[in-house]
């Protein structure tokens, strides 16, 4: 198996200024491409560190792939430290250069000489484009083993690997076909997920992880044989098939959006304690404009009378968190909106807010199918941001459920 390193550099990781999500996203389309990553670490923006790090890495695996560090402003080392773990010059690369130019007169930005700096690449580096900024990226050798340096922001790094550095890395190693997978399921503690995966039990050659993720529970399976890779991940569905959400890459508001779609349904939200979360999520997905029709964030009572038709009566006698109010927002989100499906949601996100009668995380949903209405109580644990996503994702988990049997 080909063995990988990652460095994400920057000082501002030490000091929480950013969180670092890249190595996350390289990680996982290095173990679907077939190559294994054996180690993931922070760098600050030391030139020593950096470069005893980077000759580590190179001397122990095949690539090392860096995210970081190369703009134009003092503290962007990467070129430099990677040019002395390989044992070579810097030089100023004429390509670099020009794509660093013709972006910048393009934003109407005047050239410093601090951009020049950015063209300073190790000797005989090969170039990686870059169409979102002017970080080009750079592939270096040492020996046997290579070194892929890409732009630290997100959107630029993505691109960048996806259309250039995998294409190099099959292009210098024979990987294996690999079979990977995340098989989602909603709606059971995460014990019980462990149990049937003991109970099935994990063939030889396979892996298999379990991750929580506010709501949504995802079992990735990774393997060679896919035989085995296909058994083992059926058995797990069908075995808890009633928990099921959907499997790959398409995240829960995705399969919701696509199923609306497929069934030609429509959808609209009455929105309190989430404010906002639910249309959020639905709008994040390309398409989503063809299913949502709207939502009201009631927020206030005032708009849950006003807007939704809640009477104030029911606001006063069973409160904004009930089995009541939960109905009659339902209610007024079809009245305004006349969807297929709608659904609604009120509750004590904290941290402040709860009394003993009514605690924190005291969550209150209601969806209506169809003129199949369904309405549930519901105890969320975490804090503020846990308890608002469990509870859009409850709803959509539900929805989708309710949709296969329709």
């Amino acid at each position: 198996m080909i063995k990988s390193a990652i460095v994400a550099v920057g000082s501002e990781i030490f000091t929480g200024s950013i969180v670092d999500t890249n190595s996350a996203y390289l990680a996982k389309r290095l173990n679907e491409i077939g190559v294994n990553v054996e180690t993931i670490m922070p760098v600050p923006d030391d030139l020593e560190k950096m470069v005893r790090h980077f000759e580590r890495c190179l001397s122990e695996c095949d690539i090392l792939i860096t995210t970081g560090g190369l703009g134009p402003t003092f503290d962007d080392l990467t070129a430099e430290a990677i040019a002395k773990a390989v044992g070579v010059e810097l030089e100023f690369n004429e390509t670099a250069y020009r794509h660093i130019e013709g972006l910048l007169l393009k934003r109407g930005v005047s050239i410093k000489e601090s951009h020049k700096r950015q063209a300073l690449l190790p000797k005989d580096a090969h170039l990686l484009p870059n169409s979102k900024g002017t970080a080009m990226g750079f592939v270096c050798q040492k020996g046997k083993s290579f070194s892929i340096s890409l732009p630290g922001i997100p959107y630029e790094m993505k691109p960048m690997f996806e259309d250039y550095a995998i294409p190099f890395i099959r292009g210098k190693f024979s990987l294996p076909e690999i079979f990977m997978d995340d098989i989602k399921f909603a709606g059971l503690p995460e014990s019980d997920v462990d149990e049937v995966i003991r109970e099935v039990g994990i063939p030889d050659g396979l892996e298999c992880i379990i991750n929580v993720a506010k709501g949504e529970i995802i079992v990735r399976v990774k393997g060679i044989d896919k035989s085995k890779f296909e058994s083992f991940v059926e058995n797990i569905i069908g075995k808890l098939k009633q928990y099921y959400i959907g499997r790959g890459n398409e995240s829960i508001s995705a399969i919701l959006v696509r199923m609306l779609r497929e069934s030609g349904k429509t959808i609209s939200f009455a929105e309190s304690c989430t404010g906002g979360l639910l249309s959020k999520m639905i709008t994040d997905i390309p398409g989503s404009s063809l299913v949502f029709k709207g939502a009201v964030v009631s927020y206030a009572n005032e708009i849950k009378n006003t807007v939704l038709g809640v009477d104030e009566e029911i606001l006063k006698t069973f409160g904004a968190v009930s089995k009541e109010t939960v109905l009659e927002m339902l209610k007024g989100c079809k009245r305004v909106f006349n969807t297929d499906v709608a659904a609604a949601v009120t509750g004590i996100a904290g941290p402040d807010g709860g009394t003993q009668e009514k605690p924190v995380g005291l969550v209150w949903t209601a969806i209506d199918i169809c003129g199949d209405v369904e309405v549930k109580e519901h105890l969320f644990s975490g804090d503020r941001e846990v308890i608002r996503e469990r509870s859009a994702k409850y709803i959509f988990d539900s929805v989708i459920k309710r949709l296969r049997k329709l």
